[in-house]
């Protein structure tokens, strides 16, 4: 080390100031004291010698020397003063001795300030090294709903558990989904071997992401690392080759950039209509299709693969001169990719998979097959390659709540749902809207059928509410007339029920498919993944009545169906209230993404939205997939 290497670090030093100055931003070192007087401190823990990268030592813990480095720590003052000959005979020390001492240092939200051992760390870093050692003292800040705040104590979890501090995510509920991607059994016990692959594939990963220019893409080299763990999974990534690895972040390029983004997804409200300009194209193509359903269940024990199947049978007559059709039944979601990839090898070319649990098996596979078609039964997904569809129930529910409170015994109702995932939480509302629109003094008793040890019945029993509003679907094995809106006493009567048109949707996609306009709708979003929700403007979604509704009911029911098909009517609209107090003005309707991710009840409403904990152990992985419980709801893996 001589004077060239100080004017090279000083030259880099300069290039960081100009920069930072250009971009409004200060130009030195952040002072720890400056950083901590924003916020409220809990407390200091001494951690004891640590390993830390240098990447996250980011400034110093007093002013003092600040101001004699860059934000790069690159050094700044000229190179006859006594701090350039002591910078230069301390990289001569490192590199004929190494590190003599560790620095100390503060950390605070997982960034770390230089109490003692600035030239160290600057030396450090100009000789590309990846760590230091440092005697660490930590500074927990008071625990607030602030973004940065909730990601810590993630942190703090996650740290505790294995002592890994390299890994800083920008969205809430990751350090816990990569755990899971590590291992399954969220009690396992971390060691060493865990530390050691996780180390290597972050080192590993992180160099391929880099050199791919991950650095112009918003998302960092952990969240990154995670929406390709989730894809290609842990076990098979500790052992693929840096080749296959670039290779496979090429692939995902697409997928990084939603990621990054505090948008992700373009929610496509009704289908669109052909163009006029691909009528010839249209005539000439006569390419013929083959579509796969694949089933977590089969059709007499599972009335949410009934349904599909009834659509895919009306596509199947619809389209039986373009395209073949197949349904397999009873995959778990472990095997998908194994199934999804035998598809394709077999000539599939669309592939609807209908439970969210199969979201990572289509992401694997669509990354790897980009010219099939794989869609994904699921809300609030934001895969590129990947486009999800659901039914927007809650218009539905909405009707059934307009009867229902205007049919309530004692201004009581009662409504039963399922899993508190993405848009359940929407149609209880829209439900209880509804039926407060006709019924202002109605009171809705909420009951869940998923709960430990617990059965709804009793709730109704004890509170004499016999109008009840439960699943939509029945199963053909498990018939029961407990469905839709009843009358529950001595005879069940039957009174109205949600109908869940999968046949008209899957209509409308795969005919952008025949009509080839299946890759303009994913240019007209741009970088943004395409979700399919459709409601009754769409023909989706309806409501049926039996004959037992008295008919001016009838007739109720029929004008506000119109109203909503014509958007005339909008649920979600105008002053909201809910449970605790709050007022949202929704205005003429709340965005389609906020009804989605919504995970509060409105006024009049008994009951709460249970946490993953609360429910039966068999609905676990399912509500890993969708639960409205994920923190900000925000994780979309």
């Amino acid at each position: 080390m001589d004077f060239d290497d100080y004017e090279k670090a000083m030259h880099l030093g300069q290039k960081e100031y100009n920069a930072c100055q250009s971009k409004g931003q200060p130009p030195y070192l952040p002072c720890l004291e400056d950083v901590i007087a924003q916020y409220e401190t809990e407390s200091k823990i001494k951690l004891g010698l640590q390993e830390i990268p240098l990447s996250q030592v980011v400034g110093t813990y007093a002013e003092g020397r600040s101001n004699a480095f860059a934000r790069n720590f690159m050094p700044l003052l000229d190179k006859e003063s006594e701090f350039a000959r002591k910078w230069i005979v301390l990289a001569e020390s490192m590199c004929e001795e190494g590190l003599r001492e560790p620095i100390l240092a503060y950390e605070f939200l997982n960034k770390f300030y230089v109490q003692e051992g600035n030239k160290r760390v600057s030396v450090s870093k100009y000789m590309g090294a990846v760590t230091i050692e440092a005697n660490v003292t930590r500074v927990i800040p008071k625990r607030t709903d602030a973004k940065e705040i909730l990601l810590y104590y993630e942190f703090l979890t996650f740290f505790e558990k294995t002592g890994v501090n390299y890994l800083n995510f920008t969205k809430c509920g990751s350090y816990a989904l990569l755990l899971k991607e590590i291992n399954e059994d969220p009690n396992f016990t971390w060691n060493e071997d865990y530390a050691m692959d996780l180390r290597s594939i972050y080192a590993r990963f992180t160099k391929e992401y880099l050199a791919a220019g991950g650095d112009k893409l918003v998302t960092t080299p952990a969240d990154a690392l995670l929406l390709y763990l989730h894809i290609f999974g842990y076990e098979a990534t500790k052992n693929v080759s840096s080749s296959e690895l670039a290779r496979n972040i090429d692939r995902i390029r697409g997928e990084l950039r939603i990621y990054g983004q505090e948008r992700q997804a373009a929610i496509s409200l009704n289908p669109v209509e052909d163009p006029k300009k691909h009528v010839f194209t249209n005539l000439m193509s006569q390419k013929k299709h083959a579509a796969a359903w694949i089933y977590e269940k089969k059709t007499d024990v599972s009335a949410w693969t009934y349904n599909h199947e009834l659509g895919r049978e009306h596509v199947e007559d619809l389209f039986r001169n373009r395209m073949c059709t197949d349904a397999f039944y009873n995959i778990p979601a472990e095997y998908a990719d194994e199934v999804i990839e035998d598809l394709i090898r077999q000539g599939y070319d669309i592939i609807f998979a209908t439970s969210p649990q199969y979201i990572a098996a289509c992401a694997k596979a669509a990354v790897a097959h980009p010219d099939v078609k794989i869609l994904n039964c699921s809300l609030n997904t934001s895969y590129k390659s990947v486009r999800s569809y659901y039914l927007r129930t809650y218009e539905a529910k909405y009707i059934i709540g307009c009867i229902a409170g205007a049919m309530a015994n004692d201004n009581k109702v009662g409504y039963i749902a399922d899993y508190p995932v993405f848009g359940s939480v929407a149609s209880i509302n829209a439900f209880t809207l509804g039926a407060r629109a006709v019924n202002p003094d109605v009171e809705v008793y909420l009951e869940w059928s998923t709960l430990k040890d617990h059965k709804p019945g009793e709730t109704f029993a004890e509170n004499n509410v016999t109008i009840i509003s439960n699943r939509d679907m029945i199963a053909p094995a498990h018939a029961s007339r407990e469905f839709g809106l009843y009358q529950c006493g001595e005879t069940t009567v039957n009174y109205a029920m949600p109908v869940w048109h999968w046949g008209k949707m899957y209509e409308e996609i795969l005919r952008s498919i025949l009509n080839n306009n299946w890759k303009d709708e994913d240019e007209s979003v741009g970088l943004l993944a395409l979700n399919y929700w459709w409601g009754m403007s769409a023909g989706a979604i309806d409501v049926i009545t039996s004959q037992k509704l008295p008919s001016e009911l009838s007739r109720l029911v029929e004008a506000v169906k119109k109203s909503i098909k014509a958007g005339i009517l909008v649920p979600f609209s105008g002053l909201l209230t809910f449970q605790d107090g709050s007022v949202l003005d929704a205005g003429e309707g709340l965005p389609p993404e906020e009804i989605i991710r919504m995970n509060r009840l409105v006024n009049g409403i008994h009951g709460y939205v249970p946490g993953p904990a609360e429910l039966r152990d068999e609905f676990s992985d399912f509500m890993t997939a969708q639960s409205v419980f994920r923190p900000e709801a925000e994780t979309q893996l």
